[in-house]
This record gives C-alpha cells, structure tokens and sequence, in this order.
C-alpha cells in the first residue's frame, strides 16, 4: 500500500427535500488501499458513493483526485478519471460473452479491435492476468455470483480504473467464493488499485480493510486505521450504543416443549435430527453453508418433503406438512431468508403485504372492509416499529431491515405458535438487527417457540439458549450454558 493521498473528499454535503443526506463529511483514500465505509442504512453511504461516482452533484465541498479539484456531472465523468462502482445487483448482459461485457462502452477507443475472435482474446488476456479462471467467450449468464463479480472486477480494470468501489460484495456470496474475492482484492491492492469497501459484515471489514471511515446520520462520526479499532469500538460508533445493548434478551425459556421432532429427514440432505423446542425458548440452528441447517427449517414447515418418526406442538401430533399452507393453520411460521423473492411482493405496498394472506380477517361475505385493513396494518407497524412514509409505500423502496419487518407483521397475524427464522438479519444494517433481536425474545417471552437458523455466530452465541450444530446433514453438537461459543460451534460445524 503506498502512502501518496489518491483521493480526498472534503465537507461534502448534500441535502435532499426534507433529508440531510450529507453534512461536511470527509473522507481520503490512499494509492492501493482498502478502505471500508461502514453505517447504518440511511447514513449516507450510498449518497457519498454517488457523489464520487458522478451520479449526484454535492451541494457543498470538493473532490480532489490526484491533488487536482474535479467535477463530475455525469457517471461517464468518474469513469474516465478512473473511478468504477460496483453495485450489489450487478450491471451485466445475461446472453452476452464474458468478454463483451468487460468492453461494452469501451469499444470506442479500439474501434480497429471489435472482431469477436479478437475480442474473446483481449478478455481473455485481462482475466489470465488477473487470474480469474473464467472463460472469454461463455455468455455471462452460465456463471455463478462469485464469477459474475470478477467480470464487473476486469470491466472496470478494462476502464483504467485507479478507484473500485465495492457495494456489499459479499451479500450474495458462500464462505468460499468470499475468501476467493478478497485473494483478488489483496491482488488489486498489489497493483496499486484502491478499493472502497461497504459492507455490514463488520467482522470482513476487520478481514480485508486497512482503514475504516463510520457515517451515522449523515455525519462522519470516526475514521482511522483498522488497526486502531476494536469490535466494540467500530460497532459502538456504528449504531451510536455499546455493544452489550446490541444482543437485547429478556426471554427465559420455561420446561414445557413447545415443538419436539424425532429423526427428521429430507433424503440426501438431513440425516436423522431430533430436537425439542421449549416454551419462551430461542433455539439456535448453527453450521457451514451445505450443512442442511436452512432445510431442516423447510421440512417443518412444509417448503421440502421431510419424514420423521414423530412431532409434536405443544403436546398434539404434528404431521410433516406437504405444503406450507397446513403449517400456517396448525401456527407454524417460518420467516425466509430471501424475503425478496420469497417473502414480499415488491411492487405492492406496505399495506397489501401485509393484508394479502391474512384477507380473512377484512374480508366478509364477498365485501372488503378497507377501513378495517387500514386499521389491523397500521396497528402492526407500530408495533414492529417499521419505518415507513406511509402504509401506501412500496415495499421495494423500504430498507431490508424495514423489509424483514414487514415479513413478520403479516407472518404475525396468524398468531403463530412456533416462528422459524432463517437468516433473520442477512442484509440488514446494525440498529435494524439490534430490533429484530429485541423482536425475537420479546416473542418467545409471551411463549412462542422460536427457531432461529443464522449463519452469523456472534448472533447465535449471543440470542440462542440451545444450539444444535449441524455438519453436512447431521446433528454434531447440541452445546448450551458456558458452552455456547464461536469455537465450540466452529468445530462442531466443522464436523469435530
């Protein structure tokens, strides 16, 4: 990493009708470094990124690239003085090669050099020399996310990109192709390219990052060296409270079983499991991406075909559902990890979401009562706290964690007896899992049994009261008390 200043951005503000988007914020950049911006949605990240990239025009404050003051009125502006974004929904052509991709919009300058042999060799070239094992002429859309990552890497190298910005680059990614990403960036950083790392994985940022700059509010709150920051620190200065208020848990799980299982199996995948789930109860499901933790949740609630030798809820028979319809009517929920696909219907508002399943209850005699959805809705935004203009908001342009919350308004209205939770807080920002949590034991506390399946350990260690650690489709740890710790669950899910 060299010590020459790349980039400085100086009291950049922005304001935006009714929104401090930005106010005097700072932020430098050195030649072949990694420097992380860390915030809660809403603190203006996204809005400083469009700034640099040209999207948006500060209303204050200066740029200067290069020791030289710029202005950028178009994103074609920062991409011709070396600065490329890379968003988390990638900007690719699906039927398109590899190699047409890295120099679509770049063909100007070698309009001599546009044959497709040429083309595929070119790209080729550039991805030998990077060294991502990806084929120049395969259409881009035969190649995983990981992949699809490397080619948005080459196109912006293929622009002379000095300036990388990296939009929660590991949101979609499993354990593998993440430490594969940051080889490359490590690469990157060799051949004195700068990365800008957003992320709300905090334990990345201390992986990958040489430096970390926090925004809350629109306001830098800190910024320095990784090495001068702890957790406790960094997430302090995230979410503007101490770490100890980050796990909130008022629930103590009582005797009786809420929700008891012997030998699950879904063929190929899960292996005889056998858990008990307690009244007021948090149970945790930890293990490795392919351990089969996500589809044990799917067998109980009817996603995937499971058999076992018996159930039980709350002291009743409970048959493996077929479908998740039969779940929902015996008061079993399971809140999904893809809340986008799985979990929402985008284009509908607030409202419609969460009335859509639950039309029984405003629907009489073929008459809808409206005033009757407005009422049940808005009660369970308030009580889920969800941040929202208005009942009549799109969905899409709510943050993820006000998206989960959402999910569970609806998913609530059954008045479960038993919610499953898969990867409860993927995607979302610090202050948005801190209230997820506070949902969590707030409804195990009025007795429903929850079980949690994350991948994220500090939240398993930290929520859980019982965690059964799962291996390549078997149980290999069912750990609680004193010994539920990052390590003991590491190596179990390792299979130790």
């Amino acid at each position: 990493m060299g010590d020459s200043m790349l980039l400085k951005m100086r009291n950049i503000t922005k304001e935006f009708p009714g929104v401090r988007a930005l106010v005097d914020v700072d932020y430098s950049l050195k030649t072949g470094e990694v420097h992380a911006l860390v915030g809660e949605n809403g603190a203006g990240k996204s809005t400083l990124i469009k700034i640099l990239s040209g999207v948006h025009r500060p209303d204050r404050g200066q740029i200067i690239l290069n020791d030289e003051v710029v202005s950028f009125s178009k994103p074609s502006d920062a991409i011709q003085a070396g600065i490329s974004v890379i968003y988390q929904e990638f900007n690719l052509v699906e039927y398109l090669s590899v190699a047409e991709n890295i120099y679509i919009g770049n063909e100007g300058r070698n309009w001599w050099n546009l044959g497709k042999r040429s083309l595929i060799r070119r790209g080729q070239t550039l991805l030998d020399s990077l060294g991502f094992d990806i084929d120049a002429s395969k259409r881009v859309r035969e190649l995983n996310v990981s992949q699809k990552q490397m080619v948005e890497i080459a196109k912006a190298l293929a622009t002379n990109a000095r300036i990388i910005v990296m939009d929660e680059p590991t949101a979609t990614l499993t354990e593998h192709e993440t430490k594969t990403l940051f080889k490359h960036i490590d690469n990157l950083k060799e051949r004195d390219v700068s990365v800008i790392f957003i992320s709300h994985r905090l334990e990345e940022v201390f992986e990958i990052a040489d430096s970390v700059t926090v925004l809350r509010d629109g306001v830098r709150i800190s910024s320095g060296r990784i090495s001068e920051y702890t957790h406790g620190k960094l997430i302090g200065d995230v979410v503007g409270r101490a770490i100890e208020d980050m796990f909130p848990k008022a629930n103590v799980p009582g005797e009786e079983i809420a929700f008891e299982v012997e030998d699950l199996s879904i063929p190929g995948v899960v292996e005889r499991v056998s858990l008990s789930v307690r009244k007021n109860e948090i149970f945790g499901i930890a293990g490795l991406v392919g351990s089969g933790k996500g589809e044990i949740g799917q067998g109980i609630y009817g996603g995937m075909k499971a058999f076992c030798r018996r159930a039980t809820l709350f002291g009743k028979e409970y048959r493996l559902p077929t479908r998740p319809e039969y779940a929902l009517e015996k008061g079993v929920l399971l809140v999904p990890e893809d809340r986008k696909n799985m979990g929402l219907v985008l284009m509908l508002n607030v409202m419609q979401n969460v009335i859509l399943p639950n039309t029984e209850l405003v629907a009489k005699f073929a008459r809808f009562n409206w005033r009757e959805a407005k009422r049940i809705s808005r009660g369970m935004v308030d009580r889920l706290g969800v941040k929202t203009p208005s009942l009549k908001q799109k969905v899409m342009h709510l943050s993820g964690g006000n998206q989960q919350k959402v999910v569970l308004a609806k998913g609530l209205l059954k008045e479960p007896r038993l919610v499953i939770f898969v990867e409860p807080t993927r995607g979302i920002d610090v202050g948005a899992k801190v209230e997820v949590y506070k949902i969590m034991s707030e409804l195990a506390e009025r007795g429903i049994g929850i079980i949690m399946i994350s991948s994220e350990l500090p939240e398993i260690v930290s929520i859980s009261d019982r965690v059964l650690v799962m291996h390549r489709g078997k149980q290999t740890a069912l750990l609680e008390g004193s010994d539920i710790a990052q390590e003991r669950i590491m190596e179990a899910a390792m299979g130790g």
